[in-house]
């Protein structure tokens, strides 16, 4: 299995649209936040974000498997993994750990990444906890079903 990420370009934008409804409609129904569930992103909100930040694709043996969206802050020191996702059918098989390292790998110049996730989901939890995230202490109740919890990751240059 050869797993690989690349940039998304525009015309991946409805791919990958696509790829957020497949992968975040359970996510929707289950917590109800349709203001912020990217199940719910306007098409033009993600060309906007390919065309303004970094959105990759991870691609399995070259067939689309998942995305994710970088959101760098002006200093171009701190990081945020903003949006990841990998198809159902291509879970549990390290794609998503692989997909995380190659990013912070090419965003080399970061001291510091964000991410953020729901409250009860562990085994998010667990795979940034096992990747050196760390979990601040903040979190933000969107509703009765849904709290976010916020990570971070120093990097130590």
């Amino acid at each position: 299995m050869e797993i690989r990420v690349e940039r998304a370009k525009l015309e991946d934008a409805e791919l990958i649209l696509e790829g957020q409804r497949k992968s975040f409609l359970p996510l929707l129904e289950r917590y109800q936040d349709h203001d912020m569930n990217p199940c719910n992103e306007k098409l033009e909100s993600i060309q906007k974000s390919i065309a303004e930040h970094y959105f990759y694709k991870i691609l399995v043996d070259e067939e689309f498997s998942g995305a994710v969206y970088v959101h760098e802050n002006p200093d171009d020191l701190h990081f945020k993994l903003h949006t990841i996702y990998v198809l159902p059918e291509y879970q549990n098989l390290g794609i998503g750990q692989k997909a995380i390292e190659y990013v912070e790998k090419l965003h080399n110049s970061a001291v510091e990444w964000d991410l953020e996730t729901p409250h009860d989901l562990k085994r998010n939890h667990h795979l940034y906890e096992k990747m050196g995230y760390v979990k601040t202490g903040k979190t933000d109740k969107i509703n009765d079903n849904l709290t976010i919890i916020y990570f971070k990751k120093p990097i130590k240059n």
